[in-house]
């Protein structure tokens, strides 16, 4: 159900750390290990550095990589949020590796991580899973937000100038097309090429947060706005 009358928020959660394993340590021991415990091959494994910790060592920005668990929890958290589920939220997620998942409204993840994970190497592997529920393409960040044609984008990060969430939201709102964007990764700053993208970075808090709490902080900010807490609940 989509309400009228108000703006559409989109969300992107940027350089989110998950792909499956790259070539060049596909034949590592924790790799190999891993693929003959779940019985597919190296390369459609999801990358894990709770699992592939070693072999990761070695490869290039290697500290923003190999933790699904963030999106996991991120997509918990949004597709089970009021603003979502009435229509007034768009949900990208951008790879680490330059994908892109469009998720479809109505979309219900599995709340088991190891289903989640093989709906994952599901959609890597053939592009998209379900009805069109989440479908994956090549591409970069400024081509998203080309795409998108948004009027107003706005980062998180702990570098950005200190505003309470409501400041921010209020702000955004008065735009016709405002994105949000949330680092995916677990620690680092946004690559140049999509900080060139943001009109704003704000930070939320003193202190560092996880991506899922900076989600959940957006999340319950837009459900407090008076517009959409009118519109959502006595509409």
């Amino acid at each position: 159900m989509i309400l009228k009358g108000l703006v559409k928020i989109i969300l992107i959660i940027a350089q989110t750390s998950i792909e499956t394993i790259p070539k060049e340590i596909a034949k590592h021991n924790s790799v190999l290990n891993d693929s003959l415990r779940k019985g597919i091959k190296p390369t459609e494994l999801l990358l894990d550095r709770s699992i592939h910790h070693r072999a990761m060592l070695n490869l290039k920005n290697n500290e923003k990589r190999g933790r699904p668990d963030i999106l996991y929890h991120i997509l918990l958290d949004v597709t089970s949020s009021p603003i979502y589920r009435f229509g007034y939220l768009e949900l990208y997620i951008h790879t680490v590796q330059n994908y892109v998942m469009k998720i479809a409204n109505g979309l219900r993840p599995p709340r088991s991580y190891n289903r989640f994970e093989r709906l994952m190497v599901q959609l890597f592997k053939e592009g998209v899973v379900g009805d069109n529920l989440i479908e994956l393409t090549r591409t970069s960040f400024s081509e998203l937000v080309r795409h998108l044609q948004t009027d107003k984008v706005i980062g998180f990060s702990r570098k950005g100038e200190f505003k309470k969430i409501q400041y921010i939201i209020d702000n955004a709102i008065r735009f016709k097309k405002p994105t949000f964007v949330i680092g995916g990764f677990p620690k680092g700053y946004f690559d140049e090429e999509i900080a060139s993208c943001f009109d704003n970075v704000y930070s939320i808090s003193r202190l560092p947060l996880d991506s899922s709490t900076s989600v959940n902080r957006l999340l319950c900010g837009l459900e407090e706005n008076e517009n959409f807490f009118s519109a959502m609940y006595n509409g």
